[in-house]
């Protein structure tokens, strides 16, 4: 038996197959491959992820979509430090005024996979900036998982899939723009009195890139400028 799914041009076929009396496989094939293998405990979670990740795909289009202004700007007074990474395999330079810190974030669990918690992804960041008239933190990383059952070509949707259910609670705008021949997925998420911009998407050997952009809400106009031209920045080495 086999289940079809279809968001803009991602498409998702599901087969079933009889492995036991107690279990089930499942073969997700995405395009024109077969991506991973899953237990049927994780079926209908790892489906709601993905599908939510496909849905937020087509998020920014139509009548209400968002123009390029509303995620990045070119202005280089609004530049602070050029950052040349080779590890990360990527460039860009940091929000005016916003100093290069040492790295005192640690690892953390940026999302949890809700039917197994020792699956996760981790944020590890590299670079930390910091404002010090605004409090505005950024951090710059990979986002690695330890969950094997997830094919590399998979993992970008299933962590934006996961982002979103992380904030469902939260006031939430996410989009999708390309720039540079990237293609970036932004979350903007409204907690508290702090505002943040993740900006995620693959390097040129398919690892996760997060920018995260953190600034209180009584200084997001005046920084903002700042934030977009940082964004607009960004290019891969």
């Amino acid at each position: 038996m086999s289940l079809n799914f279809l968001f803009k041009d991602t498409y998702i076929k599901v087969y079933f197959q009889h492995v036991s009396k107690e279990k089930i496989s499942l073969l997700l094939g995405i395009k024109k491959g077969i991506i991973t293998v899953m237990d049927c405990n994780k079926i209908y979670f790892f489906l709601s992820i993905m599908i939510t990740a496909a849905i937020l795909t087509n998020c920014g289009k139509g009548e209400n979509s968002f123009s390029d202004s509303d995620y990045f700007i070119f202005k280089n007074s609004n530049l602070g430090m050029e950052v040349v990474d080779q590890e990360l395999g990527l460039k860009f330079y940091s929000p005016a005024n916003w100093d290069l810190q040492q790295t005192s974030i640690s690892k953390k669990i940026e999302a949890r996979d809700s039917s197994n918690p020792n699956e996760h992804f981790v944020y590890l960041p590299t670079y930390v900036f910091f404002d010090d008239s605004t409090g505005g933190l950024l951090s710059v990383g990979k986002v690695l998982t330890n969950d094997t059952t997830i094919a590399k070509s998979a993992r970008l949707n299933y962590y934006k899939g996961l982002i979103s259910s992380k904030h469902k609670n939260d006031k939430l705008i996410s989009g999708n723009f390309i720039h540079s021949k990237i293609y970036f997925s932004q979350f903007k998420i409204e907690k508290y009195n702090l505002v943040s911009y993740k900006v995620i998407f693959l390097n040129g050997s398919g690892e996760i890139l997060e920018f995260d952009y953190n600034i209180p809400a009584g200084y997001l106009e005046g920084s903002l400028p700042s934030i977009k031209s940082s964004i607009g920045s960004i290019r891969l080495q």
